[in-house]
């Protein structure tokens, strides 16, 4: 079930709303915890299961560390002893975890590059690959979710949680369970506590999500039917122009897609009373690659950076090791997304323009702020054709292309229809941070003291909300064609 079908919004939502407004507040968590398990299980069935197991692996886990430090704390000459214990625990607990992503996410991909790897080597042996692995809908979601929590208590940062229906809806809310963003326990574990929910929240909420929707249904479905027939011609067949506008094409599609999918997952939190922190700023405005990945996707960036990269050693280590130390965190980033060495090459070329600008380009660029924006979406744009190719060998090609090596066999006019232009211009002017302008206008009406245009003009912004809304439900109405890039990650 996705937040686009009418199945989710006319049934499930509505449903899921007005029996949590009935509910007793003791009751409102085990209640999204059986809703959540019910969005879940409708596309995955059985997968359910292995969800439920990564909860109650980290829940016994984070349970077991969380009583070692307080024998410690009762005990202090049993400290070293209890430090390797809870350590056991942590590396058994994200054994099972990495286990499993691994085995669902990674097992025939690491049989291919080794496999490959053996041929080049000369040596005779083959494995095997595994028929018809099924990856079972977010776990990477899922399974990042579960770790951060099981972390915090090793690092002391929080006490474990004897709720188990708390922390079981914390992992299967569904507005983040199957594409985020990365929500950490300790971020929200006071509001399965004790929360409200306000009129001006639920309303602000709704606003959020018919925005976030309007973002994937208007822009980024719209974009997708024709970068798709872009990426399956033959590299041959792809001319100059055609290559820039599908690469630009999917660099708006991919952010429109995702950051609308979070707009609609804070939106929904916000309609069950919960806050989460923003998972987007306006990456595409970055002066910089360090800048580009502190705007993007940034649950996901500060997972790594607090536990891997900082566990690593970060910036306090020798040169050298500081520069292998982002290296490896891109390549993280990288086999996070997807299994395919496209993703690895991806996250190494993010990796490496890091160090660059650590190196030089910073230095160089720096105070040239249209040189650097220009750099910066140059990268970006290249970036996202390595991402969305099938192989790094088409996504070579296409950056061939994209620099004019061929000449034209694909004429544009046949791809690029007015839908798509409109598409791609909302994009671009979105992809602006007018927030700031917002501001000064309602800040100005507010101490003029025009009271009446200021409630005119707030509920300007929720009719708008209202009209993004029904334009988007007509779209999907007519229209099949909803994909979700991040489902497959």
């Amino acid at each position: 079930m996705v937040f686009t079908s009418p199945l989710f919004l006319f049934l499930f939502l509505p449903f899921t709303i007005i029996i949590n407004f009935l509910l007793h507040k003791k009751y409102r968590n085990i209640f999204l915890l059986i809703m959540s398990s019910a969005f879940y299980f409708y596309g995955e069935q059985k997968m359910i299961l292995l969800m439920y197991l990564v909860v109650l692996t980290n829940y016994f886990s984070a349970l077991g560390i969380d009583a070692i430090y307080k024998r410690e704390e009762e005990i202090p000459s049993s400290k070293a002893r209890s430090k390797a214990t809870a350590k056991f625990i942590l590396y058994a607990c994200v054994l099972v975890c990495i286990g499993f992503l691994w085995y669902f996410k990674y097992w025939n991909f690491s049989i291919a590059v080794f496999n490959n790897l053996a041929v080049n080597l000369g040596i005779n042996y083959q494995f095997t690959q595994v028929d018809k692995i099924i990856l079972p809908l977010g776990i990477s979601f899922y399974t990042f979710h579960c770790l951060s929590y099981t972390f915090d208590v090793y690092l002391r940062k929080m006490p474990a949680d004897k709720n188990l229906i708390n922390f079981a809806a914390y992992v299967l809310m569904f507005p983040q369970l199957v594409a985020g963003p990365i929500v950490r326990y300790i971020d929200i574990k006071g509001q399965f506590e004790n929360r409200s929910i306000s009129a001006v929240g639920f309303a602000n909420g709704i606003r959020r999500f018919c925005y976030g929707l309007g973002k994937k249904v208007l822009i980024a479905n719209v974009l997708a039917k024709y970068v798709d027939q872009i990426f399956v011609l033959p590299v041959e067949q792809i001319d100059f122009t055609t290559a820039w506008f599908g690469a630009i094409g999917y660099t708006l599609q991919i952010y429109f897609d995702f950051s609308g999918y979070s707009d609609m997952a804070i939106g929904l939190a916000a309609l069950f009373g919960f806050k989460y922190k923003e998972n987007f700023n306006y990456p595409y405005m970055s002066k910089s690659i360090g800048e580009f990945w502190r705007r993007w996707h940034i649950s996901l960036s500060t997972w790594l950076r607090d536990y891997v990269y900082i566990a690593m050693g970060g910036n306090k280590t020798g040169r050298l090791r500081y520069y292998m130390n982002i290296i490896f965190v891109f390549l993280c980033s990288g086999l996070w997304h997807g299994a395919n060495m496209t993703f690895v090459v991806w996250g190494a070329w993010y990796g490496i323009f890091i160090v660059l600008e650590s190196i030089v380009l910073k230095r160089l660029l720096n105070g040239k702020d249209l040189l650097e924006h220009f750099y910066t979406l140059i990268v970006i744009v290249f970036g996202w054709v390595i991402f969305r190719a099938d192989t790094v060998e088409y996504a070579t090609g296409y950056w061939q292309q994209m620099l004019g090596y061929n000449a034209a066999v694909i004429q544009l006019p046949e791809i690029v229809k007015k839908d798509v232009l409109i598409a791609i211009a909302l994009g671009i002017l979105f992809s602006y941070d007018w927030r700031e302008v917002y501001k000064k206008v309602v800040v100005g009406i507010k101490s003029r003291k025009q009271h009446k245009r200021f409630l005119l003009f707030k509920a300007f912004s929720y009719v708008n909300a209202i009209v993004i809304f029904l334009l988007s439900v007509m779209s999907i109405f007519s229209s099949s064609y909803n994909p979700f890039i991040y489902f497959r990650f």
